[in-house]
């Protein structure tokens, strides 16, 4: 789980950071202001839900609805990186979309698997024995 934490925080610093990397030598002669905000705000939202389920992802296990909001924020990056892989001729961003098109894939693979799994048999056994510890100390 730490793993999929610094992955996802990995990915949402990457998400702010490439693309400007990238439009390093000709990006500020981009004339069109009303796209390049609307592609700023996109980008945004891609990261700010990577952000989120690398905060939140110690309780996805225990809370299912939040397995599914953090399935459900992963359409920002999925449309983003869909349509831009779409509608480039880059290579550069074509690599660069398609990368984060991939992670988005495995990311909302894995918060599915977890989502789906729930408590192992070992967890509920000891959930019961912590429980009926908890009521003897108080005395039913």
């Amino acid at each position: 789980m730490i793993f999929l934490r610094l992955a996802c925080l990995a990915v949402g610093v990457l998400v702010l950071v490439a693309p400007p990397a990238a439009l390093f030598p000709n990006g500020a002669a981009f004339p069109d202001l009303p796209r390049s905000i609307l592609l700023l705000v996109a980008l945004l939202a891609a990261a700010s839900s990577f952000f989120f389920i690398g905060v939140s992802a110690h309780r996805i296990r225990r809370a299912p609805a939040l397995g599914r909001l953090c399935a459900l924020l992963l359409l920002a990056p999925f449309l983003l990186g869909a349509v831009t892989l779409w509608r480039s001729a880059d290579p550069l961003v074509m690599w660069m979309s398609g990368a984060l098109l991939c992670f988005t894939l495995l990311l909302s693979l894995v918060l599915a698997w977890l989502v789906l799994k729930g408590p192992s048999a070992s967890r509920l056994r000891a959930r019961e024995g912590q429980r009926a510890r908890m009521l003897a100390l108080r005395g039913y």
